[in-house]
């Protein structure tokens, strides 16, 4: 069976400070995520990271070097798909990304934020696939 004929190219950005990640309320969703979203013509994943990041946090991130094999951008710590309705197959580009404040500019696109420790991630009502990325960004390298 052949699978869902569209395809979007995203990223997601698991922002840390102090021992914990951010994780945002999706208005439209209605559910804890990243920020990230689609990957504009012409961008790369990393360039897109930078982007989103900036957008929907109004902050910039410092994404570190060394977490996978040469050649992989800085600060990528996954990928993995998923349906996203109408939109089709998402092919998602997971990042961690070092932020030096926790105070965040406001987003239409979410209406809630918290920092959440990995003792805590069991307690947000999030995708599993999140939880299990917000784990794998909490514990790689500074």
């Amino acid at each position: 069976m052949a699978g869902p004929s569209r395809r979007a190219f995203s990223v997601s950005v698991f922002c840390r400070h102090g021992g914990a990640v951010l994780l945002v309320h999706h208005r439209r969703l209605g559910t804890w995520l990243p920020v990230g979203g689609e990957i504009e013509p012409g961008e790369t994943p990393l360039e897109a990271a930078r982007r989103e990041l900036r957008e929907e946090t109004g902050l910039e991130g410092a994404f570190p070097d060394r977490l996978g094999v040469t050649g992989t951008p800085s600060g990528l710590i996954g990928y993995e798909e998923h349906l996203a309705g109408s939109k089709g197959l998402h092919m998602n580009f997971a990042f961690v990304a070092d932020v030096a404040s926790r105070d965040l500019a406001a987003c239409d696109e979410w209406d809630g934020a918290r920092w959440v420790e990995e003792a805590g991630l069991d307690l947000v009502d999030c995708p599993a696939n999140v939880r299990e990325l917000a784990r794998l960004a909490l514990g790689a390298a500074p």
